[in-house]
């Protein structure tokens, strides 16, 4: 950081943008109104008014400096530094170091958004992972395998459903109710929306989700979490009264229900990671995993243009194949298939089905662009 006279950087900075395109006059020296600060000596400096360009206004041993500070600071904020260096004109600072660990001690106008404090406070431990939020009830999807067209298409709405009233999409699917595109019986269908009565719901959930309408036919992102989760705890009937003022975030994480907590740590870990896992029975001793995953595709020839695509895996043990796995990878332009199995009977029926599969996935509007059986564990 460099401590340089009151507005002398202001005036070089006008002086260089007025004179852009014209030869640099000489440049008179600059009277020296600095402390008689000396290499090593500790001094403070107050923050009076923030500057552009991370230049600051501050009183320094009774004088008035431009404080220049490589991140924010705050009008009021006081910083302990130590002279590195000095000359006529500048003086060179650095935070000056704690005595008694010998580490630099943290900015006393360093500040968390009570966003991020309340991120804090919902988040497990470090080092812990979020726990599973249990869906559907802890039931299978569907109480048999599937034995015909009808019941495969029984289990992909099963499917659906469970992914989309899993409570991890909330938010977004508010901004889609207000925006008209979903009806408020499936928002009260999913975890958070149990929590509310309707007439309650329609004054608050109409709040947040204008807060989080961007999120709307798009992944869901950390700050509409966070965003939904402060207004929907101050004013929905979600596990407390309304707050006003200057609510702490530790009070504002208490609010949430426990029985929901360990679904908004996966919101915000989803948000994080872009990234869900699927783990349960699709029908009864059948179990399987799902993970939907973000990806960028980056061009062949190394450029920065990338385009949104989703990895989807399952894996499963069927009756007659025994076990599968699976990944999808799906772009705009369609879908690419890759199906591993470690037996070679299986192998060749799913070789001998593609034909199949590529029809079916043309008549839903989603073409293959690649499909491939590997033999092998």
């Amino acid at each position: 950081m460099v401590l340089i006279p009151p507005d002398a950087g202001l005036r070089m900075r006008l002086q260089t943008d007025a004179n852009a395109l014209q030869p640099v006059a000489p440049v008179h020296e600059l009277p020296s109104d600095l402390p008689d600060l000396q290499i090593g000596q500790r001094f403070t400096a107050r923050i009076q008014e923030a500057l552009p360009d991370n230049t600051y206004k501050a009183l320094v041993a009774g004088k008035q400096l431009t404080l220049q500070l490589p991140e924010g600071a705050g009008a009021g904020d006081q910083l302990e530094l130590v002279v590195v260096d000095r000359s006529p004109r500048v003086l060179i600072a650095r935070q000056a170091e704690t005595a008694s660990s010998g580490e630099a001690a943290p900015y006393p106008f360093a500040r968390f958004s009570p966003a991020a404090r309340l991120i804090g406070q919902l988040l497990p431990p470090e080092g812990e992972a979020p726990p599973a939020a249990q869906l559907n009830r802890g039931q299978p999807l569907v109480a048999q395998p599937p034995q015909s067209q009808a019941a495969v298409a029984e289990l992909t709405s099963k499917l659906s459903q469970s992914v989309t009233q899993s409570g991890l999409f909330y938010e977004a699917h508010q901004a889609q109710w207000v925006a008209g595109k979903r009806p408020l019986e499936e928002l009260l269908q999913e975890p958070q929306g149990q929590k509310s009565s309707p007439a309650a719901f329609q004054h608050a959930a109409a709040e947040t989700a204008a807060r989080t309408i961007s999120t709307a036919n798009r992944p869901m992102t950390a700050e509409a979490v966070m965003q939904a989760l402060q207004a929907g705890s101050e004013k929905l009937g979600a596990g407390g009264a309304a707050q006003g003022g200057t609510t702490s975030a530790q009070s504002l994480a208490q609010q949430v229900p426990d029985d929901l907590r360990p679904l908004v740590q996966q919101q915000l870990d989803a948000a994080g990671t872009q990234r869900m896992i699927w783990q349960g029975e699709i029908w009864p001793q059948q179990t399987m995993e799902w993970e939907i995953e973000r990806e960028n595709e980056r061009e062949a020839d190394g450029s920065s243009e990338e385009e949104a695509r989703w990895r989807t895996a399952l894996s499963l043990t069927t009756p007659r194949l025994g076990r599968v796995d699976a990944n999808l990878q799906l772009s705009s332009r369609g879908v690419a298939i890759t199906l591993a199995t470690p037996h070679g009977a299986s192998a060749a029926d799913l070789r001998t089905a593609a034909p199949l599969l590529a029809a079916a996935l043309d008549a839903a509007g989603v073409p293959l662009l690649a499909f491939q059986v590997k033999e092998g564990t």
